[in-house]
């Protein structure tokens, strides 16, 4: 019986590594999905500082578009625009329910399109608590949208 039980043991701690594994190799996130290149595609502007909009759980900078996106904007027909580099996204916010993910490019929120992260600060600082608000982003060059919603 101790040896069936080590045989287990032994099995369990193999498919955990497996699975592991299968996720590095691959790049799947946690709902399965097939994820895009991580690549940067987008950085700070240097000249800006970041900034928290603790209304909605994200800390934002100037979006620049990085060499690696000029170099395949038109091969992988990728969008680029002016914006705001999500930078971190807290835990639990309601930005993070959203699905918003560091990296992404806020370019409009509620239908305003917006060209900074100070513009994109002072737009989601507005978002009404009472009803949803729409963001439109990038991610990986390619156009997303989600709700902001107020629990």
């Amino acid at each position: 019986m101790g040896l069936s039980r080590l045989y287990g043991v032994l099995v369990g701690s193999l498919m955990v590594t497996w699975l592991f594994v299968l996720l590095v190799t691959h790049a799947v996130d946690v709902h399965g999905y097939q994820q895009a290149d991580t690549t940067q595609l987008y950085a700070c502007t240097r000249s800006t500082m970041p900034t928290d909009v603790p209304t909605v759980g994200v800390t934002l900078c100037d979006a620049n578009p990085t060499s690696e996106l000029n170099l395949r904007r038109d091969s992988d027909n990728l969008q680029s625009r002016e914006g705001a580099l999500v930078i971190e996204v807290v835990e639990f916010g309601i930005s993070s329910e959203a699905g918003l993910q560091p990296g992404d490019v806020i370019y409009r929120v509620g239908g305003v399109d917006v060209d900074s992260g100070d513009s994109a600060a002072d737009r989601l600082s507005q978002v009404n608590p009472l009803s949803d608000t729409i963001v439109n982003f990038l991610r990986q060059g390619r156009p997303y949208r989600v709700k902001l919603r107020h629990n």
